[in-house]
C-alpha cells in the first residue's frame, strides 16, 4: 500500500500511535535493566547504626511480652546475621536453609527437628533503610515469633 494514497489524517494517528508503541517498548525495556526493577542482592539497604530490636513469641496468634535488645551493626555487616538471626521459639534444632535475598528482604524455608518434625518459613521485610519486620511461621501452628526493628542512632563506638 503506496503511503501518498493514506489521508493525511490517518497517516498521522498511524505514525502517532507508532511512535507510542515504541515509547512504551523502550520504557519497558530500559525498566527490565534499571535497578529498581532488578534488585541487586549485594546492595542490601538497611542502614549501619545502634538498632532497636523487639521480640514477641507468639501462642495461638496472641503476642508474648515483648524482649527488648539493642545491636550496633556496622556498614559491612551480613545481612542474615544482623537481621534474621532470632531463634524459633518452643522448637529445638531449628536450621535455615532455601534463603533468598533481595535490596529489601530476606527469606528462608525453616526445618526443625523433633516428633514430629516441623517446616516453616521466615522472612525479613524493610519498609525503610530504618525498619523492619520481621517473622516466622509454622505448619499447623501458624506466626510464633515476631520482630521488628528500628533504627535509632550512629554507633559511637567498638563498645556500642
Amino acid at each position: 500500500m503506496n503511503d501518498n494514497l493514506i489521508k493525511p489524517e490517518r497517516r498521522l494517528r498511524r505514525s502517532s500511535v507508532m511512535r507510542h508503541g515504541f515509547s512504551v517498548a523502550l520504557f519497558v525495556a530500559v525498566g527490565f535493566g534499571s535497578p529498581l526493577a532488578h534488585a541487586d542482592s549485594a546492595d542490601f539497604r538497611a542502614m549501619p547504626g545502634l538498632w532497636k530490636i523487639t521480640t514477641r513469641k507468639l501462642s495461638h496468634g496472641h503476642p508474648g511480652k515483648p524482649s527488648i535488645e539493642w545491636h550496633c551493626i556496622d556498614e559491612g555487616a551480613d545481612p542474615w546475621t544482623s537481621f534474621a538471626s532470632f531463634a524459633v521459639p518452643t522448637v529445638p534444632s531449628c536450621q535455615r536453609n532455601d534463603q533468598h535475598r533481595s535490596s529489601t528482604a530476606l527469606a528462608w524455608a525453616v526445618s526443625c527437628s523433633g516428633h514430629p518434625p516441623v517446616n516453616g518459613r521466615g522472612r525479613v521485610d524493610f519498609d525503610s533503610a530504618e525498619h523492619y519486620i520481621a517473622s516466622i511461621e509454622l505448619q499447623k501452628r501458624g506466626e510464633v515469633v515476631r520482630v521488628e526493628g528500628q533504627r535509632y542512632a550512629a554507633c559511637t563506638g567498638p563498645s556500642d
